[in-house]
């Protein structure tokens, strides 16, 4: 009789305690990739390369980093536009003075899973490489990275590389309270990096 009440309590506190520690070191994952490929990124890798992309999907190696995955990296530079830029450059009107603006935007892995917290600039302004013109980021309104500037204050000429991270839990689908992705699916953990 008293096993039988001890082991109602037991075996839920067990399973929650294995998945707490499942879900801590999915997390712990999680920070370490975007941490890691956002210092890279900082250091001029390319990450529309394809010898770049293996490299991600090789650290990331308990998700999966194609375009029906289960993960998406987001890789962003940021500066904020001066008065100074826009005359040197010759753009007038400079509507987005004293902004933060989005200069480069690639993306790996699953775009349907997550979007950016700082907005998405609009595809027909980017390269092949996801390089943005300076005539355009500094007079497109929709070129502005929202909220951007309350993280981290920029000084004339800054450049600040942004990589965010969002990974789906399938595996812990069970876990339906508290860890729910952005599209309803449990199990997704939201992780940026700024260098």
């Amino acid at each position: 009789m008293e096993f039988a009440l001890v082991i109602i309590c037991a075996v839920p506190l067990f399973f929650g305690t294995v998945a707490i520690g499942i879900a801590l070191g999915r997390a712990e994952e999680a920070v370490q990739v975007t941490r890691d490929v956002g210092h890279m990124y900082a250091n001029g890798v390319d990450f529309t390369s394809a010898q770049a992309q293996q490299l991600v999907s090789s650290l990331g190696s308990g998700f999966d980093l194609s375009a029906g995955g289960n993960a998406v990296l987001i890789f962003s530079q940021v500066t904020t536009v001066f008065a100074a830029d826009c005359t040197n450059a010759g753009v007038n009107p400079c509507t987005n003075a004293g902004q933060p603006v989005f200069i480069q935007r690639v993306t790996i892995g699953n775009t349907s899973l997550k979007s950016s917290a700082f907005g998405t600039p609009p595809a027909s302004y980017m390269d092949a490489l996801g390089n943005i013109k300076s005539s355009d980021y500094m007079a497109q309104a929709s070129l502005v990275a929202t909220g951007f500037g309350t993280v981290i204050p920029q000084a004339d000429g800054d450049v600040a590389y942004l990589v965010e991270g969002f990974f789906n839990m399938p595996d812990l689908s069970f876990l339906s309270v508290g860890f729910q992705g952005t599209n309803g699916t449990p199990g997704g953990f939201y992780v940026r990096a700024i260098f």
